[in-house]
C-alpha cells in the first residue's frame, strides 16, 4: 500500500493557505508553535546543523524555528528562508531583528519553485507544510529540495502525522466533515501525512523516520541527497 493511499487530499488551495496564514501570523508564534517546539527542535537536532553550512528553511512561519538556525551557524554565514504568506514572513523578519540577527535572506514564494539554482544548500529544513499540500504537489516539492541541496546536502521534514497509517484519525473525520473554506482557518488545513516513502521516491538516500507524540502525532524525516 502507498503512501499517497492511506493519506486524505488536503482541501486548501495555495491561495487560501496563505490568506488562511496571513490571518494566522497574529497569534501563531504564541498560540500554535510552543505546540509544535518539542518535534522541531528534534528536527533540528536530526539535521545536525554546522557552522559554516549553508541553510535554506522552508516555509519559516513567524520565525521561531528560523532563530534557532541562526544560533547554529556563524554570525557572517546567511540563513535563507520562504514562505508563501508576507505577513509571517514579517512577523520572522522581526522576530530575528529583534534577537540580534541580521545576517538573513528572506523571501516570499512558493515550494513548488523555489527561487535559487541548482546545488546550492547544505542543510534544507520544513516543518508542517506538507500537511498542507495536496497530493499532487508533493513529488513536485520533493524534486525542489532535492535540486537545490548540494550532493550529499542533508533534508529534515516535520510534519503532523499518524502511526496506523491505514486507519483515520478523529482529526481526519473531523477534517473531512468540515466545508472546505473552513479548513485553513478553523484547522490550519493540516492532516496527518506520512513522508517517507516519498522522499525515497524522489531521489534521496539514508531515509530514515521517526514519531514524536507530543499533543498530536508528529514524524521527523531526514535524508541524504545522493553524493553522486
Amino acid at each position: 500500500m502507498s503512501e499517497k493511499s492511506i493519506m486524505i487530499e488536503a482541501k486548501s488551495p495555495t491561495e487560501s493557505i496563505r490568506q488562511a496564514y496571513n490571518l494566522w501570523s497574529w497569534f501563531y508564534a504564541k498560540l500554535v508553535a510552543p505546540l509544535e517546539r518539542k518535534p522541531r527542535m528534534l528536527g533540528l537536532e536530526r539535521a545536525a546543523i554546522q557552522p559554516q553550512d549553508r541553510v535554506l528553511e522552508v516555509a519559516v512561519g513567524p520565525g521561531v524555528t528560523l532563530l534557532e538556525i541562526l544560533k547554529r551557524v556563524n554570525q557572517k554565514n546567511v540563513v535563507y528562508g520562504i514562505d508563501l504568506s508576507p505577513k509571517m514572513l514579517k512577523k520572522a523578519r522581526d522576530m530575528v531583528n529583534s534577537a540580534g540577527y541580521t545576517n538573513i535572506d528572506l523571501r516570499e514564494s512558493d515550494a513548488r519553485q523555489l527561487p535559487y539554482p541548482d546545488n546550492t544548500f547544505d542543510v534544507l529544513y520544513n516543518s508542517y507544510m506538507f500537511d498542507l499540500i495536496q497530493l499532487k504537489d508533493m513529488l513536485v516539492v520533493l524534486s525542489e529540495f532535492r535540486r537545490v541541496l548540494k550532493p550529499g546536502g542533508r533534508l529534515a521534514l516535520v510534519n503532523m502525522s499518524k502511526e496506523e497509517g491505514n486507519v483515520l484519525t478523529w482529526w481526519e473525520k473531523f477534517y473531512l466533515r468540515l466545508p472546505a473554506r473552513w479548513v485553513p482557518y478553523l484547522m490550519g488545513g493540516c492532516r496527518p501525512v506520512l513522508m517517507k516513502g516519498l522522499v525515497k521516491e524522489a531521489g534521496f538516500c539514508e531515509v530514515r523516520q521517526e514519531f514524536i507524540n507530543y499533543i498530536f502525532t508528529s514524524e521527523i524525516v531526514v535524508a541524504r541527497k545522493p553524493s553522486m
